[in-house]
């Protein structure tokens, strides 16, 4: 009798064991909120889950499904700050998106990672880091340590190439700065080096052998565009010297540490040496032979396919307008009087002068290790300069460009008249002109070639 009650006590205990298994309890709630489509509080649970039974089926399926879909809600999130350019946003979403795929896995659960973000994580990351390591400079400079050393932890929680950064120990910030420079010269990311090299010597000038690195890093990075002469395939001569002066000082002036501009005459001078002439250099193949015995990298090749120079006036036109005035009638079986508005047909001079510039330009960049157009386009530009002067023996106030519809007096046209009141002015200069208009050429050609030179 005892033993049976015994055996049933404890049949009773297991059983209530298993009822209270919070494992269970965590599943059913995590396929509730799954079947919810809510599948944060589902993929919590799922996890809790499997921190009781790492190897339960179901709550491991279960993350896995729920998992994926908050994984990519977070990268949804990064991606909508990487577009309104939250930069430290963008940072903090991304890392959290690798906290919570390396939190998953540590439960048995690997997630599908979205790797098409990296990249653009990384360009955003190292943007941020060099705007938070300035900042904390900054605030070094002016003495604010605490809050330096905050910028810096920052920093580091990003990066643990800065885990070591301490604003009292200025070696310390300097010496991950100089080991991640000296990998990225030794990998041949000379934009990288030269951007930590910078920030080193900025805080040692003296720091071991900085100065050195950072003048190999621009060395060994360096490449050589040659720009050869602007070809004029138009009638109108003389344009192509001054586009091309426009053009090389354009080049020269832009900020790429690495960009070395060969301008015609060292052009010239290097060829000589190689028994070459510029003459020679017909082509895309042509230019590219010979800009590899030189040294250059690339060699940009310009023409002016078309020019325009037009100037119209000063001339004088005879226009009609109609000009309004009030006239007295009687109506009709009363002989009461009415003012009523005509109009007559009346001529207006009109003085105008126009001058117009207009530039068609072609270019390659041409690779001197392929032989091929790496880039092309046509570039267009003009710009117009115009005034009209006009004259009415009359009252101009009662000028109207056109008759009356339907009986209704047209609203007044100040547009119109204002052309009556206006004061001579002359004309933006031919050479003025020109030159704007070579410049927008200039920089625009500039801005192609420079993005495809910097990928």
């Amino acid at each position: 009798m005892r033993k049976g009650f015994v055996l049933i006590l404890f049949a009773l205990f297991f059983m209530g064991l298993q009822s209270c298994d919070p494992s269970k309890k965590y599943i059913k709630e995590g396929e509730a909120a799954r079947q919810l489509g809510k599948h944060d509080a589902a993929a919590n649970y799922y996890y809790n889950a499997l921190l009781l039974k790492p190897n339960n089926t179901i709550a491991l399926t279960g993350l896995k499904e729920s998992g994926d879909q908050v994984l990519q809600g977070k990268f949804l999130t990064f991606g909508k700050y990487v577009v309104s350019n939250s930069q430290e946003e963008a940072v903090m979403q991304y890392l959290s998106c690798k906290k919570y795929f390396d939190k998953c896995k540590k439960v048995g659960v690997t997630l599908e990672w979205q790797n098409m973000y990296s990249e653009v994580y990384e360009d955003i990351k190292n943007e941020y880091i060099s705007l938070k390591y300035e900042e904390g400079l900054q605030l070094m400079q002016e003495n604010k340590y605490e809050k330096a050393e905050a910028v810096f932890s920052k920093i580091a929680e990003v990066d643990s190439a800065y885990k070591d950064a301490t604003v009292l120990r200025l070696k310390s910030i300097a010496e991950p700065l100089y080991q991640r420079g000296s990998r990225s010269l030794e990998v041949g990311n000379y934009k990288e080096a030269l951007s930590d090299f910078d920030k080193i010597i900025s805080l040692d000038p003296n720091y071991k052998n900085s100065k050195l690195l950072r003048a190999e890093t621009i060395r060994k990075g360096t490449l050589g565009l040659g720009v050869l002469p602007v070809q004029n395939q138009t009638k109108m001569v003389g344009f192509e010297q001054k586009l091309y002066q426009q053009l090389i000082a354009t080049l020269v002036k832009n900020k790429n540490p690495f960009l070395k501009v060969i301008e015609r005459s060292s052009l010239e001078n290097l060829l000589r040496e190689q028994d070459l002439g510029m003459s020679g250099i017909i082509d895309p193949e042509s230019a590219a032979k010979a800009g590899k015995l030189i040294g250059l990298r690339y060699v940009l090749m310009t023409a002016i396919s078309d020019l325009a120079f037009e100037e119209v006036g000063p001339k004088t036109d005879s226009l009609v307008a109609y000009e309004a005035f009030s006239e007295t009638i009687k109506l009709p079986n009363t002989n009461l009087p009415q003012t009523v508005t005509r109009f007559k047909k009346v001529n207006y001079a009109d003085t105008y002068h126009k001058r117009r510039v207009y530039y068609r330009v072609f270019y390659q960049l041409v690779s001197t290790e392929t032989a091929q157009v790496v880039t092309s386009d046509v570039l267009s530009e003009e710009m117009l300069d115009e005034f009209h002067l006009s004259y009415f023996n009359g009252n101009v106030n009662a000028l109207y460009p056109e008759l009356p519809k339907n009986n209704q007096l047209p609203p007044k046209p100040d547009a119109f008249r204002a052309q009556f009141n206006q004061v001579k002015k002359s004309l933006i200069s031919s050479e003025a002109m020109n030159h704007e208009v070579c410049k927008t050429i200039a920089e625009k050609l500039n801005t192609d070639i420079l993005i495809y030179i910097e990928k």
